[in-house]
């Protein structure tokens, strides 16, 4: 006797929960599109979007037979149909708990880099109690819809069965059913009035007529993707990635918006250049060549898939987006101190904060979020809500210089603070406001600020695979280590701290090897990072698995405190050990470290004291913002720790510390419908802090929309101005330095260039083209994971376009001088709709800006996958 048997409300329950799942999954897939649908032609093509729901519950139906099965073919349907209901009920139950999480739905198309990542499996699981809500309330109402549905469903595909059979007996004679839909079917009305039986079946026909009508003519955007039955979409996650391909570019494709710039072949006077040292292939192969292993294919050409005139590999000179302010003037304060060499840079440390908002990098009154946060307290409270929240990141205001002032109008009290800064009056370094993050990945991020490339506009990290076409921050360094002869013996005391000022002619640290060490207290095992990390020239590194290894120096002592691993304060002794190695002159070290507990789900170890910053007004539950400022205050105390680490070694005084944002974090509190950076376009995810930190360079603050590529130009000109290279350092720093993509920062940042004419691009207005031409700079961010969706802005104007990588998203434009928060922005499915509505509501220039915008954002989408070397299969 079968299991069906005993259990006989199996088969109906298995069934109820496909449909409830099923449906369920369509009305959240739908409602989260609903308000960018124009209402009629929502309600003209609503009956197709379920067409294809129809037509799974028709076949679950159909397996899904009862009695019993009593054949192999009975069980085999049975099982079949019982395993699709489970799945299409799990699937349901995820898409419910990711949006009560985050406000969105999930990709299936980015779903099987999870389902295959251990690491990437945690982050999944860290929301398992809102899936198993989702899970239980799915399974409760199909319980207690199951017999009906099941009944309901069989009743009327007897119907379209009888019908269909009484217009065969019209024609054939007799006919005898060959198998029931029902344990207890009703009477057959097969044998009722043929006019009745005619009537419907045309009434059938012409339903199914009209719908095919519909299907036909509606638009295939958003509807196709409005439609996409949850079933079906699961075999997204199964499909498999896109190859990657070395060695093999697609030509470019002409820039769409001015023609100035021509293809400029590598080829052309294309020979080794003088500075670069032997043997050095990661990151400088368009400059590497050796014509005698290449044999016939001695120039840049045979990277091309199909053939062209311009070489398939990155080229400055060819580069439409280039805007170059090398030849603008170093500030007046740098240039003083650069000229009396005041400045020194023997060693580099670049801090990556996770989830690092530049308006919390420090916490900053007057901006939408802190109006947001303020919003959470009654009017009696607001004064004192107002000291909490800033003096929460008091290290964070002494590194930019952005002191704030309290509620009754006086400087903060940093006394208790982890850190005490010794830099004079006016004295710190380089502060950006405005900056911006190119990917909301975090190492499609890190790609930017380590290697100074754009990165790949697909999903999740496969740049990991390819070669990246810039030297790396690591592989820079390497290039200085094998330029030099081999450093002789030291006469320096070891244990002595050594002064460079007390040096005659040269200082002696010029001639040390750099170290390149990353380090981190999480694993590297997400997407691949380790392997990017060898790629980027990383030979030395501490994470996780170093601080869980009974073998290592030092061991954790902490426990875990998310998915990923432990604090950052478990690195506190090897890096130490790090400065004291520089501090005794055998090392210039270049130290990556990237900060992980201001990443979901923001907790901090059991001996951190946290606080209450939020209040209770308002419908956002505020418990993950504090959370999440308890963590960036963590971040802020450890961050002091590394300063008062670089001054208790004594290299504090030449140590370029640069602090940069790998992405923001968006939270209910800027933005209701939408929390998080995954598909998660919103302007919160993308401002981020930039410093560059130094107690002998003076305080400049820059208002610029610069993204970290402008980290390695910057940290390269500073290198090469502070005469903190050798002579053969600096041939090979002042000669990649032109090649990389970003400005260089300690000079007047170029928004925009007007060709054609003598004038200082500022001079002009911005629309002023009988000056010339105007040659915008364009900055790009991809939105997590990657591959989706594109934010497009202009560096000169306040506009912001969210372009859609894939069919399954909208159109979103903002004008962040009018609404910095996002609160208002305009949507639409229709490309031409939006650049109406713009104009309408920003005038000719925000319409014709739009225009520009997405012409700008496909090319670059196809560029960056010919100079990165990727075809999709």
């Amino acid at each position: 006797m079968s299991i069906f048997a005993y259990l006989p409300a199996l088969p109906p329950f298995l069934f109820s929960t496909l449909v409830v799942s099923g449906l369920a999954s369509k009305a959240l897939h739908i409602g989260l599109h609903i308000r960018s649908l124009p209402f009629l032609h929502f309600v003209i093509y609503s009956p197709t979007l379920v067409l294809p729901d129809l037509l799974i519950i028709t076949c679950g139906r159909v397996l899904l037979q009862y009695p019993a099965p009593e054949t192999r073919l009975q069980w085999l349907s049975t099982c079949v149909g019982g395993f699709f209901a489970l799945v299409t009920w799990g699937a349901s139950a995820i898409q419910f708990g990711f949006f009560f999480q985050t406000g969105a739905e999930v990709a299936w198309t980015a779903s099987n880099s999870f389902l295959s990542d251990p690491a990437a499996m945690k982050i999944l699981l860290s929301g398992i109690s809102t899936v198993s809500a989702a899970a239980t309330v799915l399974a409760l109402v199909a319980w207690l819809l199951h017999f009906q549905l099941y009944n309901i469903t069989g009743r009327a595909l007897e119907g379209i069965r009888d019908l269909c059979v009484s217009g065969y007996n019209s024609c054939k004679g007799n006919y005898q059913g060959r198998y029931t839909l029902l344990s207890a079917p009703s009477k057959s009305w097969i044998n009722s009035v043929d006019i009745r039986s005619a009537r419907r079946a045309a009434f059938i026909v012409a339903g199914c007529l009209s719908l095919l009508f519909l299907e036909l003519v509606r638009p295939a955007i958003p509807y196709d993707h409005l439609s996409s039955a949850l079933p079906l979409a699961l075999l997204d996650a199964f499909n498999t990635k896109s190859s990657t391909l070395e060695g093999c570019r697609n030509p470019s494709k002409i820039f769409p918006l001015w023609t100035d710039v021509k293809p400029v072949p590598l080829a052309e006077g294309w020979s080794r250049p003088s500075w670069l040292p032997e043997n050095m292939h990661d990151g400088f192969s368009r400059w590497d060549v050796h014509p005698d292993e290449r044999g016939e294919r001695d120039n840049p050409s045979w990277y091309l898939c199909s053939g062209g005139d311009d070489g398939g590999l990155y080229n400055p000179k060819s580069d439409p987006l280039k805007i170059s302010n090398l030849g603008r003037e170093i500030y007046d304060p740098l240039k003083q101190a650069f000229k009396e060499h005041s400045v020194a840079i023997d060693n580099v440390i670049l801090l990556t904060l996770e989830s690092g908002r530049k308006d919390m990098f420090p916490m900053q009154p007057d901006t939408p979020l802190f109006e947001s946060l303020l919003a959470s307290h009654p009017e009696e409270n607001r004064d004192s809500a107002i000291d909490r929240l800033l003096s929460s990141t008091p290290i964070a205001q002494m590194l930019t210089g952005e002191h704030v002032r309290d509620s009754h109008g006086k400087l903060m009290d940093f006394s208790n603070a982890t850190w005490k800064d010794t830099a004079q009056e006016g004295m710190g370094g380089l502060n950006v406001r405005g900056a911006l993050t190119g990917s909301t990945l975090t190492f499609k991020s890190i790609l930017g600020s380590h290697c100074g490339v754009n990165p790949l506009p697909v999903d999740m990290l496969e740049e990991s695979l390819l070669e990246i076409y810039q030297p790396c921050l690591p592989q820079l360094f390497e290039a200085f280590n094998k330029a030099k002869d081999d450093a002789p013996e030291s006469s320096i005391e070891p244990e002595k701290v050594l002064d460079r000022k007390s040096l005659t002619n040269q200082s002696e640290s010029l001639k040390f090897p750099w170290k390149s060490v990353f380090m981190q207290s999480i694993t590297d095992d997400y997407d691949r990072q380790d392997i990017l990390n060898d790629h980027m020239g990383f030979k030395h590194k501490v994470v996780r698995s170093t601080l869980k290894d009974h073998e290592s120096k030092y061991q954790a002592h902490g426990e875990e405190i998310n998915y990923f691993g432990y604090a950052e304060t478990e690195l506190k002794p090897y890096i130490r050990d790090l400065f004291e190695e520089a501090a005794i002159n055998k090392t210039r070290i270049f130290l990556s470290h990237v900060t992980s507990t201001t990443h979901h789900p923001w907790s901090t170890p059991e001996d951190f004291e946290m606080e209450s910053y939020m209040g209770h007004e308002g419908t956002v539950n505020h418990d993950l913002m504090n959370n999440y400022i308890n963590a960036a205050r963590f971040v802020d105390n450890w961050l002091g720790d590394l300063m008062t680490m670089l001054d208790e070694t004594g290299i504090a005084n030449s140590t370029l510390v640069v602090i940069v944002g790998d992405h923001g974090q968006a939270f209910g509190e800027d933005n209701k419908d939408m929390t998080g950076t995954y598909n998660n376009p919103h302007i919160s995810n993308f401002r981020v802090p930039l410093v560059f930190r130094h107690p002998h360079m003076p305080r400049v603050d820059i208002t610029a929309n610069a993204t970290a590529l402008s980290i390695i130009p910057t940290i390269l000109d500073m290198l090469v101005q502070s005469k903190s290279l050798d002579s053969r350092d600096s041939e090979i720093a002042s000669a990649v330095l032109p090649e990389y993509q970003g400005q260089s920062l300690i000079r007047p940042f170029a928004s925009h260039v007007r060709e054609n004419t003598g004038a200082h691009p500022d001079e002009v207005k911005h629309d002023d083209t009988a000056n010339g031409q105007t040659k915008s700079v364009w900055n790009f961010g991809l939105i997590n994971a990657g591959g989706s969706m594109l934010s497009v802005t202009a560096a000169d104007l306040p506009y912001r376009l969210i372009l859609p990588i894939k069919d399954d998203f909208e159109y979103v434009f903002t004008h962040l001088g009018e609404d910095p928060g996002e609160v208002s922005p305009s949507k639409s499915w229709s490309f031409s709709e939006l650049v109406e509505e713009a104009g309408a509501k920003f005038g000719n220039e925000a319409a014709t800006w739009l225009e520009d915008a997405e012409k700008v954002g496909k090319w670059y989408v196809n560029d960056q996958r010919r100079i990165w070397g990727y075809r999709e299969a």
